[in-house]
C-alpha cells in the first residue's frame, strides 16, 4: 500500500513540475512578444510625433505660400523662410517656438533648381541632451520665391529626439 501511495505522489510531482515548466516557456514567450509590440508602438509614437510638428509647420503662417489672399498647400515662401529664421533666432521667442517644435531639427533642402538662397536652410534646432533615438521623416515641399514668382522642389526634414 505504501508503495502505491509513493508511486501517486511521485506521478503527481511530476505532473505538476512539467506543468510549472510548460508556464515558464509560455511566460517567457509572452513577454518577449510584449516587448517587440512595445518596440513597435513606439517607433509608431516617433512618426506619429514627426508627421505632428511637419503638419505644425506647413500651417505656420509665418512659412505658408500666398497668391491673391489663397493659401497653396505643401508650400513655403523663401522670403517668410528666412525672416522667420531671424524670429526664431530671437530668446524672447524661444519657448513659444519650443511648444510647436519640441526638441527637434528643421530643415528645408532646395533639390531642384539650384538658387540664390542655398541648398540647405536649418530653419530650427534644438536636440534633446542624451537622447536615445533620433526619427527622421522627410516630406515634400513646393519652395516658392515671390521675386522671381517661380516655384522650386524642395524636401522638409524633419528630427525628432527621445
Amino acid at each position: 500500500m505504501e508503495k502505491k501511495s509513493q508511486i501517486q505522489i511521485g506521478e503527481t510531482i511530476t505532473v505538476l513540475l512539467v506543468f510549472f515548466v510548460i508556464v515558464i516557456i509560455g511566460l517567457i514567450f509572452y513577454t518577449k512578444f510584449a516587448k517587440d509590440n512595445l518596440a513597435i508602438e513606439q517607433q509608431e509614437i516617433y512618426e506619429q510625433k514627426s508627421i505632428a510638428i511637419a503638419q505644425r509647420i506647413m500651417f505656420l503662417p509665418e512659412l505658408q505660400c500666398s497668391e491673391d489672399n489663397v493659401i497653396r498647400d505643401n508650400c513655403i515662401d523663401v522670403l517668410k523662410l528666412e525672416s522667420t529664421y531671424n524670429v526664431l533666432k530671437d530668446p524672447a521667442n524661444e519657448i513659444y517656438y519650443f511648444d510647436i517644435f519640441e526638441y527637434s531639427r528643421v530643415n528645408v533642402s532646395l533639390v531642384y533648381p539650384k538658387q540664390d538662397f542655398g541648398n540647405s536652410f536649418v530653419l530650427y534646432s534644438k536636440t534633446l541632451p542624451n537622447y536615445k533615438t533620433k526619427h527622421v521623416t522627410h516630406f515634400p515641399v513646393s519652395i516658392y520665391d515671390p521675386l522671381s514668382r517661380q516655384h522650386a522642389f524642395g524636401i522638409l526634414q524633419i528630427e525628432t529626439y527621445s
